[in-house]
């Protein structure tokens, strides 16, 4: 398949560009440098122009803004990226007549702890970011060809500010004290567990709404102490706190997500906290091989 990949120098961008070109697709990509097309993903014309030129059998849609901090503060840019591009974007795929892909994201749940939810529970909106991701989603679903997944990934960007994993990495590395939550909450996947799944429900043109994640919800406490000890060899010293305590931007902490839905569409089951960590201690360890990290 011919596909366009808009944001392909993310953490996510990177690993679905990887996968979709091992198993043989043709990929063109979109960002604002070091890509097939360089632009602002918010001026329509490029954007169209972009689609238009490489007619593509898929658009995969992996850029966002997700800094919670920044969407509070500037909610009006990230409307622009994380709804309006959703909306313009099924406009032009509705001409092209192309397959869609939308990644959303798991901040739409709040005060239930280890629950995992499902594509339909109710959701609670507590700050710019879910509101913008979740308008996002309706505007995507307005083209009927559109797959939105909604996701928590994890993974290794190696450029530019560091991800999760990373952060987390060095912290435990410097071997001073580390505050770990306890009730902050998430079903989260390597990114590139997500690539391989992904180009499966590409393959069967799956549309609608898919919980794309961890089978299951795993704190961040959790979460640190297992990739320090698989990947580091050992468990830092460590204070343990609630992510209610934590001042600034609202945060919805219950994301767990229940993945029924897209095993029954792929067949097999998502991974564990345990298969997690174990793929990203092999690619951390092929990155340490190749003097990446």
């Amino acid at each position: 398949m011919k596909v366009l990949l808009l944001g392909s120098n993310g953490m996510l961008g990177q690993a679905v560009k990887k996968e979709l070109r091992i198993a043989g697709h043709t990929v063109k990509e979109t960002d604002r440098s070091n890509a097939d097309y360089c632009f602002d993903l918010l001026n329509d014309e490029k954007l169209f122009q972009s689609v238009q030129e490489t007619n593509p059998d898929v658009i995969i849609n992996t850029a966002a803004a997700v800094s919670l901090e920044y969407c509070e503060n500037h909610p009006g840019d990230a409307y622009c990226l994380n709804s309006r591009l959703p909306g313009v974007l099924a406009d032009i795929c509705r001409e092209q007549g192309c397959y869609v892909v939308h990644i959303s994201t798991d901040h739409f749940y709040y005060g239930d702890g280890r629950y995992l939810h499902s594509e339909t529970d109710p959701v609670r909106l507590v700050n710019e970011y879910a509101r913008t991701k979740y308008a996002g989603e309706i505007f995507a679903m307005t083209y009927p060809q559109t797959l939105v997944l909604r996701t928590n990934i994890v993974g290794f960007r190696c450029r530019g500010q560091q991800t999760f994993v990373e952060w987390a990495l060095d912290e435990v590395q410097k071997k001073q004290q580390m505050t770990l939550f306890t009730d902050f909450y998430t079903s989260s996947i390597h990114t590139a567990d997500f690539a391989k799944v992904l180009l499966d429900l590409m393959g069967n043109k799956i549309t609608g709404i898919y919980n794309l994640g961890a089978r299951t919800a795993s704190s961040k406490k959790e979460f640190i102490l297992k990739l320090s000890e698989q990947l580091l060899g050992f468990i830092p010293d460590y204070i343990e706190k609630s992510v209610r305590q934590l001042k600034g931007v609202p945060r919805g902490d219950s994301l767990g997500l229940d993945t029924e839905r897209i095993e029954k569409a792929v067949g097999y089951r998502m991974p564990s906290l345990d298969d997690t960590i174990e793929s990203l201690k092999k690619e951390y360890t092929e990155r340490k091989l190749y003097n990446e990290l």
